[in-house]
């Protein structure tokens, strides 16, 4: 997604409870290799999470070494994926880049299936500067952007963590992570946030619209 289709707000989707307790401050953030393992979970759940680089194999013949000669014993199809295993602890906060839409549907319903209740945030900017000050001095690195969406079928190349299978593409992820991650959940402290998050029903963002001041810049959200 390029500029023009520039982000506009930042939701989080979820349960109104655990959406209070973002209120207060209170960071859910799991690792990558929690996600692979979620199999039977659509939403979530996905096999590719953490995958470094895909290489493709069609064609490709494997040979091993048999009494001092290379020689052929298969032929390889479909990619081969390489995961790192750093890539695995990396800890992450989803959550849902709002952005303009000429259909005017600006929520895929879909992601109404993560819970009854969203926040959005108000001041994305204020919020990235407390998540900064709250992870300064644990050794750890926060970077944050939107999920770029590629169809994992035919592409070959570096993936890392800020891509996803385009099959995924309707939750417009915008993804905060934190490096190298601790390999295991975390929840990051950062202090009461009530003051730039507003709570309502999913339901209710089937009837948004976008008021545009003539003035108004939208920056790109990315630490990049």
């Amino acid at each position: 997604m390029g500029n023009d289709n520039p982000i506009v707000g930042v939701l989080k989707f979820g349960s109104r409870q655990h959406l209070e307790q973002l209120a207060t401050g209170r960071l859910h953030m799991n690792t990558l290799e929690y996600f692979i393992k979620l199999e039977t979970c659509s939403l979530r759940g996905d096999s590719h999470e953490g995958t470094s680089h895909i290489f493709r194999g069609d064609g490709a013949k494997l040979h091993i070494k048999i009494e001092g000669q290379f020689r052929p014993v298969a032929e390889l199809r479909g990619p081969m994926r390489h995961r790192s295993d750093e890539n695995l602890k990396v800890n992450v906060f989803c959550m849902y880049a709002l952005r303009e839409s000429p259909s005017g549907i600006f929520v895929d319903p879909r992601n109404f299936d993560f819970g009854d209740a969203f926040a959005i945030l108000s001041d994305f900017d204020e919020f990235i500067k407390r998540v900064q000050a709250a992870v300064a001095g644990t050794g750890q690195l926060v970077q944050w952007g939107p999920v770029e969406y590629i169809d994992l079928s035919s592409y070959a190349g570096p993936v890392g963590i800020f891509r996803k299978d385009s099959s995924f593409s309707y939750q417009s992820e915008l993804r905060l992570a934190l490096l190298p991650g601790y390999g295991s959940k975390h929840e990051l402290e950062v202090g009461d946030i009530s003051d730039i998050v507003r709570i309502g029903a999913s339901e209710d963002l089937q009837h948004i619209k976008l008021q545009r001041y003539p003035e108004a810049e939208n920056p790109p959200i990315s630490s990049a």
